[in-house]
């Protein structure tokens, strides 16, 4: 499973004002929602995209927080919205300058062991069938993830729009939960050595 700057995810009031947009009927909103994303999906991989699941989701994210300003005077398909909107998205995409290879310093390291402690003590938290099924959920890549996810909706007598629903409300809580942690271990450890704040307090104590 991601860290937690990779736990991106909609609030709860903008995905929940989102499904109401695409139908007052939940269950049918979440099946045209799973629609739109793979859809969103296939045409960025289609484009040789490499990070087709990430652009397909910021595209639903920016679309979530739009949906407030566009729900009463939108008319149309939904779903070219997001398509326009996702063009905007791989543009963008596109222009990002290629990031030079960087050698993990010593506080990149600290942060990342910090985060991943952070998410296993938040799995801890959740009750055992949340985080059963939220691992198993991420437990595989790319084809097999996909037959992965049909087997588990399969196995508890769901449809595939509605396992994605449950995932996306525990990810939501693990996201909550780690950004928590991350700012209380921030605040025990303190300003590090070199430092401004470290420098003014070891001029101090001499």
């Amino acid at each position: 499973m991601s860290a937690a700057r990779k736990l991106k995810e909609l609030r709860g009031e903008d995905f929940d004002r989102l499904l109401n947009w695409l139908d007052a009927d939940r269950e049918l909103a979440g099946l045209l929602y799973e629609k739109i994303r793979w859809r969103l999906v296939t045409i960025l991989a289609s484009r040789g995209c490499v990070l087709a699941e990430e652009l397909a989701d910021e595209t639903i994210d920016r679309v979530a927080r739009r949906v407030a300003d566009i729900e009463k005077i939108y008319v149309g398909d939904k779903a070219i919205y997001f398509l326009g909107v996702m063009n905007n998205v791989h543009h963008e995409y596109l222009r990002r300058p290629v990031a030079p290879r960087l050698i993990d310093t010593s506080d990149q390291a600290d942060k990342r062991e910090e985060t991943h402690a952070c998410l296993d003590n938040c799995l801890e938290t959740l009750a055992p069938y949340s985080r059963q099924l939220i691992e198993r959920y991420y437990s595989a890549d790319k084809q097999a993830k996909i037959d992965l996810r049909k087997v588990i909706a399969r196995e508890l007598g769901i449809t595939p729009a509605t396992l994605r629903l449950r995932a996306l409300r525990i990810r939501e809580k693990l996201q909550t939960c780690i950004e928590k942690c991350m700012t209380v271990s921030e605040a025990l450890r303190g300003p590090r050595p070199g430092s401004p704040a470290g420098v003014g307090r070891l001029g101090r104590a001499s």
